[in-house]
């Protein structure tokens, strides 16, 4: 009887104020009844002095809103007493923003009368607010949060959790940022400065002015600004007297070298064990007269061969719906329309569903079409935002059990949301399976720089040209595949250009990476592992380049591929590979940075091109006027999302699988690529090494570098002495990094100042 009692007040109508008004006379007489109790209030109020003074005295106009919370509770007992015992927590809610309104207006005080002392809300009102104002803040703010969390601790609790969540993040984040920012100006203004007061920098920018105004010339005014476009094609076509690398003619077709051959094991290293020491200190430049002889390139059979593919569609198809499913669970429908499977990523292309519009819904549900998948009719549907996928990244991370989820949203060129995975059965991409490709193949006959980089999402091998690049930029956390790359790209070039097509200058300051090249006779000298001849290197690397200037200039030549055409001796391509760029900069200091922007500036026209690669991609390492004359970026796994943003100028980086997995940024494309880089062993380096170490070709001209010990070069002359004496005098506790900075020396330079300072007795108490 007590559950049916129950279930029929519960079941029972709701009282409206259209049926109070409707209820006849009876509610006519109670609103009467209301009214003069009311009015009878008021009108003791008005009449009675005493009434009158107290009420002032106690709550002020604190009075307003304690009236409309009693009047409100006294119509909602009668007409509704149900909704006050369902809803009591919102009364009590609606009672503490009462007290907190009167807190408020006791801190406004009037000039002069009954409220002057108390402030607008009386007595009462000091209480719950009052003075001091710190004590009546903190009151009023205990009040506010306490209140709400003991009433709705769910609601309440998980958005103050957001909220601490949020304002630790941006505590945690906002000096980084901070510090950015300010780098980022100081940086800039420095440069800004530099180039107004070096000549150099000051011919190098208008320089690029000129390039960029000349691109956007006409055809016939193009010439006088040195529009340097076609030395996309290169230099030097094919290899010396147009026979293959095989020594076999082609006809026009893609050389032997390149045909497809049936993939196979890894094949047994056999080193040869006989006495054949590198020679370090110099480079093997000719043999005896030089006649007959002819380089050749090595054998694409000294590689490894190609591994093969092992994914299957069924695990692809199953991970397909899974992520449908899981989107449709937190009401997102999408459909998976495209699927690319690579050798360690797994793309999905997603196509937002259909929704109805707001308020369809509803009616959809009152027909008994609640089903998520019955698509709604034309004209009441929208699409799955972009955003709403966005949003999902974790959740889907969650489902599929993985920390490293990227989602590209859009597909550059395609409308598709991509996701990608890391696949089932992940594959290496070695260095033979994508020189062994078509588009590698083209590529080395048009007489470029061709450098084999890996494979993207869908398998399809990446081959770009370093010529037309014209730099390159490699940036990775240890053990990311950084140094992989590195030598991935020299193997490349020394499997298809021959000393007399392509010349290498070498920086190693771990002294690991690169030493393992030396004797080889692609090398102007061998590999520079000591820091302070570096300067002196790329100051003998600048003459050269000046050197091609003016040959270009006396026989008419734009570019490098236009004076190879006209002139009797071919001039070869110089690549400069620093393996280690932040200890360059730490050692060098400035005048690494100038020397290297001006090679990037004005060397791609001669056929010098960087190679350039850092363990830390730190804006004191890659300044922002370096990263603009390096266009092509290659960016492995790092630690953060301001280091990929230092690299690539947006994030994406710190969520790559490591091993070779990179995100490639060239001109040729708006938004990174990811692209699995190739694997080349140490044996296969060997393996070109001995080969190039054991050939023997014709006599090499011999690039003028200079002395680079720094006993010359590097001497200090005695105006910059004098210009350090007179610092010493003003400053007689300088450092070396102090006259680094003001006379924009060498780290080494600076310190053979600093001693000879001490000598002279001008600096004490270093």
């Amino acid at each position: 009887m007590a559950q049916s009692a129950r279930r029929t007040r519960r079941d029972a109508p709701k009282t409206s104020l259209k049926d109070i008004i409707k209820a006849g006379p009876t509610s006519s007489l109670e609103a009467l009844a209301f009214a003069a109790i009311g009015l009878g209030f008021g009108l003791g109020l008005g009449l009675s002095a005493g009434a009158r003074e107290w009420s002032r005295e106690a709550l002020g106009y604190g009075w307003i809103p304690v009236a409309i919370w009693i009047s409100a509770a006294l119509a909602t007992l009668r007409y509704n007493r149900h909704s006050v015992k369902a809803h009591w927590r919102w009364w009590v809610a609606a009672a503490t923003l009462t007290a907190v309104c009167i807190g408020i207006l006791s801190q406004i005080h009037a000039e002069n009368g009954t409220l002057a002392e108390t402030g607008l809300s009386g007595r009462w009102g000091q209480t719950i607010g009052g003075s001091p104002l710190i004590l009546a803040v903190a009151k009023l703010a205990v009040v506010a949060i306490v209140v709400p969390l003991l009433l709705f601790p769910n609601a309440v609790g998980a958005v103050y959790l957001r909220g601490l969540r949020y304002l630790g993040m941006g505590m945690q984040f906002a000096p980084v940022y901070a510090y950015m920012g300010l780098s980022r100006t100081y940086y800039f203004l420095n440069q800004r400065l530099r180039t107004v007061r070096n000549p150099l920098l000051r011919e190098s920018s208008l320089n690029n002015a000129k390039s960029t105004i000349g691109r956007h010339l006409p055809e016939k005014l193009r010439t006088r600004f040195g529009d340097d476009k076609d030395d996309r094609s290169g230099g030097l076509h094919g290899i010396e007297g147009g026979e293959s690398p095989q020594g076999e003619e082609h006809d026009g077709q893609p050389p032997s070298l390149w045909a497809d051959t049936a993939p196979g094991s890894l094949p047994e290293w056999h080193i040869s064990q006989q006495a054949n020491p590198r020679q370090a200190s110099k480079t093997v430049s000719s043999a005896a007269g030089g006649k007959g002889l002819k380089w050749v390139v090595p054998s694409m059979d000294i590689l490894a061969p190609a591994e093969p593919r092992t994914t299957a569609d069924e695990p692809l198809q199953q991970m397909a719906r899974h992520v449908e499913r899981t989107l449709a669970d937190h009401g997102v429908n999408v459909e998976v329309k495209d699927i690319k499977a690579g050798p360690r990523i797994v793309r999905f292309g997603l196509v937002p569903g259909w929704v109805p519009k707001r308020g369809d819904s509803l009616k959809g549900a009152s027909k008994g079409n609640s089903s998520w998948e019955d698509e709604p009719a034309q004209g009441e549907r929208s699409r799955v935002k972009v955003q709403s996928i966005l949003m999902r990244e974790k959740d889907l991370a969650l489902a599929l059990q993985t920390p490293y989820l990227r989602i590209e949203a859009p597909v550059p060129g395609e409308a598709l949301v991509g996701l990608e995975v890391p696949t089932p059965s992940p594959t290496k991409v070695h260095l033979r399976s994508v020189m062994e490709a078509s588009s590698f193949g083209l590529l080395a006959a048009k007489g470029g720089l061709p450098i084999a980089l890996g494979q993207d999402t869908s398998g399809a091998p990446v081959v770009m040209d370093l010529a037309s690049m014209p730099h390159m930029l490699i940036a990775g956390a240890t053990g990311s595949g950084k140094s992989v790359c590195i030598n991935s790209v020299v193997a490349s070039l020394l499997l298809t250009k021959p000393p007399d097509q392509l010349r290498f200058l070498m920086v190693d300051p771990k002294r690991v990476e690169l030493t393992p090249f030396n004797g080889i006779p692609h090398l102007i000298m061998p590999v520079i592992v000591e820091t302070d001849q570096v300067n002196a290197a790329l100051r003998g690397l600048m003459r050269e380049m000046l050197r091609r200037y003016k040959k270009m200039e006396d026989l008419g030549a734009r570019n490098i591929a236009s004076y190879n055409n006209k002139a009797d001796e071919c001039l070869p391509f110089l690549v400069l590979v620093v393996d280690e760029l932040a200890d360059l900069m730490i050692a060098g200091g400035f005048e690494v940075e100038q020397n290297l922007v001006r090679l990037a500036q004005l060397g791609r026209a001669t056929g010098i091109h960087l190679v350039l690669a850092t363990q830390r991609p730190s804006v004191n390492v890659v300044t922002g006027l370096l990263k603009a004359n390096v266009p092509t970026r290659a960016a492995f796994a790092v630690a953060s999302q301001v280091d990929s943003r230092v690299i690539l100028d947006s994030i994406g980086a710190e969520k790559l699988l490591g091993k070779g997995d990179m995100l490639l940024l060239h001109n040729d494309s708006p938004k990174p690529r990811r692209v699995q880089g190739t694997l080349v062993y140490d044996e296969e380096i060997e393996q070109i090494v001995d080969h190039w170490i054991d050939h023997k070709g014709p006599p090499l001209p011999e690039i003028p570098m200079g002395d680079i010990s720094g006993d010359d070069e590097d001497e200090v002359d005695e105006g910059m002495m004098g210009q350090a004496r007179d610092l010493a005098l003003r400053h007689p506790h300088l450092s070396p990094s102090f006259l680094e900075r003001r006379l924009k020396v060498g780290g080494w330079k600076a310190a053979q100042i600093v001693e000879i300072l001490e000598e002279e007795g001008l600096i004490v108490n270093r």
